[in-house]
């Protein structure tokens, strides 16, 4: 599992996940959002950008046929 969290000066932070170290960060937001309601709109955001990459993942197969 691999790694890089950056901060910026604005506040933000910047990550850069392997596969492995993304499941685990996106795990602990679906629990967290359990106990939080202010962890939903990550839940969403994270759940919808699983959805578009599938979409993308599934018209990138079809073109490989």
């Amino acid at each position: 599992m691999q790694a890089s969290i950056k901060m910026k000066s604005n506040g933000s932070v910047a990550m850069q996940l392997d596969v492995e170290a993304a499941r685990a960060v996106f795990a602990s937001v679906l629990f967290a959002a359990r106990f939080h309601e202010r962890f939903a709109p990550l839940v969403k955001v994270a759940k919808e950008g699983l959805q578009l990459e599938g979409r993308k993942a599934a018209r990138r197969r079809e073109l490989c046929r």
